[in-house]
C-alpha cells in the first residue's frame, strides 16, 4: 500500500499535466513559419579595437517563399578593455507588409546602443550584452517600439578545428511592458585570410505574452568581407 501511495501522486501529476497542456494547445494557437535570412558585408578596422561593419540583409518568411523585409545597416564596437566593449548602429528597414490584402512597403528606422561583457574559461567564452533598441516608423499611424535585449553566448575553440561551434539565447522586453519575444541560435564560422568570413546558423524565435504568438524557424548565411588598407 504504501509503495502503491508512492507512485500514485506522479502518475496524477504527468496526467493533470497532459490534460492542462491539451487545453492550453486548444486556446492557445501557435503560428509556425520557416524563414531564411541572408546577408553581405564590409568590415573595417581603422585603429585597434575599433570595428566598423556595412551590412545589406534579405528576410524571407512564409516558408521562405514571401519576401519579409531588407535592411541597410551600419554599426561599429569599441574595445574599452579586454572584458568590456560598446556597441551601437543604426539600421534602415523596408518591410512588405499588407494593407487590405495588398502588398505595401512600410519604411523605418532602427538604432541600438548596447555593452557586452565577456571572458575566457580555458577554451571556452562567454559573453553578456545589454542593448537598448528603438524602432519608429515613417509612417505617422505607427507606433515607436523601444526594447531592452538580454544575451548570453558561449563559443568553444576546438583544438585543430576551424568551425568552432557557437550558442546564444536572447530575450527581448518592453521598456514600458513585458518579455515579448525569445532568441535560441547555433551557429559557427569559418574565416580566410585576407578575405573575411562566412557565417551559418540555425535560429529558434518564438513570441511571448502574445494571444496567438508567432514561432519562427530560421536557417541564416552571411558573408562578411574584411577591407584592409
Amino acid at each position: 500500500m504504501t509503495k502503491y501511495k508512492f507512485f500514485k501522486i506522479p502518475i496524477y501529476f504527468y496526467l493533470g499535466l497532459l490534460f492542462c497542456t491539451q487545453i492550453s494547445a486548444q486556446v492557445i494557437k501557435t503560428v509556425q513559419d520557416f524563414e531564411t535570412w541572408s546577408s553581405v558585408g564590409l568590415e573595417y578596422e581603422p585603429i585597434d579595437g575599433l570595428n566598423l561593419e556595412l551590412q545589406e540583409q534579405v528576410r524571407l518568411n512564409k516558408n521562405s517563399q514571401n519576401l519579409d523585409q531588407y535592411f541597410t545597416q551600419l554599426s561599429m564596437s569599441y574595445d574599452l578593455s579586454k572584458h568590456f566593449e560598446i556597441s551601437g548602429g543604426y539600421r534602415w528597414i523596408t518591410s512588405n507588409e499588407k494593407d487590405n490584402g495588398v502588398s505595401v512597403n512600410e519604411s523605418s528606422n532602427r538604432y541600438h546602443l548596447g555593452v557586452l561583457y565577456k571572458h575566457a574559461i580555458k577554451r571556452t567564452t562567454l559573453s553578456y550584452r545589454l542593448r537598448f533598441q528603438n524602432k519608429s516608423f515613417l509612417d505617422a499611424k505607427s507606433s515607436s517600439n523601444q526594447f531592452l535585449r538580454f544575451k548570453t553566448r558561449v563559443k568553444y575553440n576546438i583544438k585543430n578545428w576551424k568551425l568552432d561551434p557557437i550558442a546564444s539565447a536572447e530575450l527581448y522586453r518592453e521598456i514600458d511592458g513585458e518579455f515579448s519575444k525569445f532568441r535560441a541560435t547555433l551557429a559557427t564560422d569559418y574565416r580566410f585570410k585576407k578575405i573575411g568570413k562566412i557565417k551559418v546558423f540555425f535560429r529558434f524565435i518564438k513570441e511571448l505574452n502574445e494571444p496567438n504568438p508567432k514561432s519562427s524557424t530560421v536557417v541564416g548565411l552571411s558573408f562578411i568581407h574584411k577591407l584592409k588598407f
